[in-house]
């Protein structure tokens, strides 16, 4: 398992020379349970001379990083595209909220079709798998601009919504694999959630891009729709112009990130980027007999999965409650929006205060499940609904849940390391968009309402809390490079870390 696996590229023969040594020292052995020692050795043989020359960063992970946030908003605003113009889209297309449901439902659909895919992406396949997952973004969104009938069109939307949600695979799970490859230690998590965040961005994106565009259709008290068919031919030009927005700029993404993604830079940041990962059997058997990452897998999967079902159907939720799509699309967007800008606040904040991310995750989800408690007992008429309760609750609930997610996949890097990063998030994003998909197949049974999903929302969020709280956290990349670097000072007056001016 020890050893190089960065190969390849400058012509340096120095970059070409194996990280790890014979001579040398060992990095101190820190506590660990018998399932860390499963996976990895208690001390790592260290290079006493050469580590310092080895390990570069490189200015253009910022670009590799720029072009993958662009990339999930693409994702997410295409994902997020039905539900905040659901009125609308009933009234063209006759669809129905089951309708709805499954057009958002496609991407949990897709990977739990296609996720264990994910366990083959290593850092050598980053390049390949990120053109497919932008030409499949691309591709699904040009389906859905073909012209034609009602029942033609709603088969292209679906064809669309699904190749999405087979791209949404590689968002989801390969932003650890970024960082680790791109990143240097001290920036890991800064990194994860930018790289994680801006799928969410998208989504935000999605809830504000459908309202501008589409119009409300005019409801009467009863909610019966009362338009005549030159409305619904208006409503109908509104919709078309907005599938070609959104591909016209996810061709756009597609093609800026065909010219230029490679898959890793000549030299690797870190130390433990360099080493050689478990091969995927033997990762993937650790990974099922460690007891402690199904701990926080679940309290990632449950919440997360559920209430991204939730946050999907919104305007359903809320339109009983008299609540317009427009203003259920700005409570979403504020939402989505607040949580992205504070995961990219305690992303760098975790980033300098390496070792509690257990105690920030805690504290995020146990606000949580207090906002989302208010939320749930208003709608259920126990609390008075006013606009100002519902904006506070929802959005302190989407910020506290929102923030975790590059925490949670961070905290799951540690403690499966030297797993294969893509391995580790896949297993977790699988079962995320389980609970997703089976969350958002309820609302097909008949007659099942909308009031049970609140509910729902609460318990997945509230259980998550004595998962954490029962979790053991461990630390074994963080203390591998930290040693590392130590080394590296007292062998070299550099530091260990080589700045590239590219």
């Amino acid at each position: 398992m020890s050893g190089p696996r960065w190969e390849g590229g400058t012509p340096d023969s120095r970059e070409k020379q194996p990280l790890l040594s014979q001579s040398a020292y060992a990095v101190p052995a820190y506590s660990s349970t018998s399932e860390q020692d499963a996976v990895l050795p208690t001390s790592t043989v260290l290079p006493a001379s050469s580590t310092s020359q080895h390990i570069v960063v490189y200015h253009r992970r910022w670009w590799i990083v720029g072009m993958f946030c662009l990339l999930g908003i693409a994702q997410g605003a295409v994902w997020n595209c039905w539900g905040p113009i659901s009125d609308s889209a009933k009234l063209v297309y006759r669809w129905t909220d089951g309708t709805i449901s499954t057009l958002e439902n496609w991407d949990n659909i897709a990977f739990v079709l296609f996720g264990p895919g994910l366990m083959f992406i290593n850092a050598d396949r980053l390049r390949s798998s990120v053109v497919l997952t932008a030409f499949l973004i691309a591709a699904g969104t040009a389906l859905r601009c073909i012209p034609g009938s009602v029942g033609v069109a709603t088969i292209l939307i679906h064809a669309g919504q699904f190749l999405n949600g087979v791209a949404g695979i590689v968002l989801m799970a390969v932003p650890p694999l970024i960082s680790s490859t791109w990143f240097p230690p001290n920036q890991r998590t800064t990194a994860t959630a930018i790289s994680s965040i801006f799928n969410y961005v998208g989504t935000s994106v999605g809830y504000l891009l459908g309202p501008l565009f589409v119009s409300q259709p005019h409801l009467t008290p009863n909610s019966t729709i009362h338009q005549n068919e030159t409305i619904v031919d208006d409503i109908s030009g509104e919709i078309r112009r907005l599938m070609y927005v959104e591909c016209g700029y996810c061709t756009a993404v597609f093609l800026a990130i065909l010219i230029y993604f490679p898959s890793k830079p000549p030299s690797p940041p870190s130390l433990s980027a360099a080493l050689l990962r478990l091969d995927f059997k033997t990762g993937l058997k650790q990974l099922f007999r460690h007891g402690q990452f199904w701990l926080v897998c679940l309290a990632y999967c449950v919440p997360l999965g559920v209430l991204g079902g939730w946050t999907a159907v919104l305007d359903v939720i809320l339109s009983p409650h008299g609540i317009t799509q427009i203003d259920a699309g700005w409570l979403g967007f504020y939402g989505n929006i607040a949580g992205c800008g504070m995961g990219l606040v305690l992303g760098r904040f975790a980033d300098y205060f390496a070792g509690h991310l257990r105690l920030i995750i805690v504290v995020m989800m146990s606000c949580a499940t207090a906002s989302l408690t208010w939320f749930t007992i208003m709608l259920a008429g126990v609390l008075p609904l006013t606009e100002v309760s519902l904006y506070i609750s929802f959005i302190v609930t989407m910020v506290s849940v929102n923030a975790s997610i590059p925490l949670f996949l961070e905290l799951v890097m540690e403690t499966t390391y030297p797993i294969e990063e893509a391995v580790s998030a896949g297993v977790m994003t699988w079962g995320n968009n389980l609970f997703a998909l089976i969350f958002l197949l309820v609302p097909l049974l008949p007659q099942v309402g909308v009031t049970w999903m609140n509910w729902a929302a609460l318990a997945s969020v509230a259980a998550s809390v004595p998962l954490l709280c029962i979790f053991s956290e461990s630390y074994r990349r963080l203390h591998l490079d930290t040693a590392a670097q130590e080394n590296s000072r007292h062998g070299s007056s550099d530091g260990g870390i080589i700045q590239s001016g590219y």
